[in-house]
């Protein structure tokens, strides 16, 4: 009986180690598909296709709703929302904005953002029940094309293609502040890791890079050799867990439940 209750609480303890792993939702541009990639373990995940075309697009997470949005960029001007159990997208509406390459939601003020890059520079609102976008600035000094926003500190972030550059941006306004004078990239997509505190980033040339925020924003590739990727987005597992995923808790309950019932057949 010992045995099985400590089989029982093993098994409870290995599933919330997994359970509280980051994942990173990224777009496979070369086939439109979503796939996952595990923050501790690197491992990469095919989800689905997301039907619909996709190019150089943005993605974005709402953990107050458990909502994975997305934009489709170049020549796909609308605003979706993602099943990540399946990887299909659906549509929301058009924000009718060119090259809109990147989203970022504000969990803390509940509006989700969109800046524009190579067709435009300009930041905007979006409306999450229509896709509607609102203008904040209609030429920010630069272009934007990978975005997340930060909870932590309560800033958006956003960076800037080729260049590589960080820059916190202003919700009200669209001013920029330089926060890193950063290496080459090629059309990223930026989340933010609340959990390691890092900045993920992974580009169309197919490197992972994360950012140490407490550390000067260095930069290390995690992966290459990954093909045409963009859009990404964290969620933070140890906050939203999958609802397949028993909770250690029931797991332990279920384990004495098992004793309980070995005892009676013995009875």
């Amino acid at each position: 009986m010992k045995k099985l209750l400590q089989t029982a609480l093993l098994l409870a303890s290995t599933l919330s180690l997994s359970a509280n792993a980051g994942l990173l939702m990224a777009i496979d541009n070369r086939n439109d598909t979503l796939v996952s990639i595990d923050t501790d373990t690197l491992a990469l995940t095919t989800i689905g296709n997301l039907g619909t075309n996709v190019a150089f697009g943005g993605l974005s997470y709402d953990s107050n709703s458990d909502t994975l949005y997305m934009v489709g960029g170049r020549n796909n001007e609308n605003l979706y929302t993602v099943d990540m159990t399946t990887g299909n997208a659906s549509l929301v509406g058009s924000h009718g904005i060119r090259d809109l390459f990147a989203i970022a939601f504000d969990t803390t003020s509940g509006m989700l953002y969109g800046s524009q890059f190579s067709g435009g520079t300009g930041l905007f609102s979006l409306d999450v029940s229509t896709g509607a976008a609102t203008t904040i600035n209609a030429a920010m000094a630069t272009g934007i094309g990978g975005m997340t926003y930060n909870a932590v500190s309560d800033i958006l972030v956003g960076m800037n293609d080729g260049a590589g550059d960080l820059y916190n941006v202003n919700r009200a306004n669209g001013d920029l502040t330089l926060l890193f004078d950063g290496p080459f990239v090629n059309n990223s997509g930026l989340a933010f890791d609340d959990e390691k505190d890092v900045y993920w980033s992974i580009d169309y040339s197919g490197n992972l890079f994360s950012y140490d925020n407490g550390n000067g924003f260095a930069r290390t590739t995690e992966l290459s050799g990954l093909g045409n990727f963009d859009g990404l987005a964290y969620i933070n597992e140890s906050v939203t867990q999958p609802n397949d995923i028993p909770e250690p808790g029931a797991l332990a309950l279920f384990a004495l439940g098992l004793l309980g019932l070995r005892k009676v057949r013995r009875s």
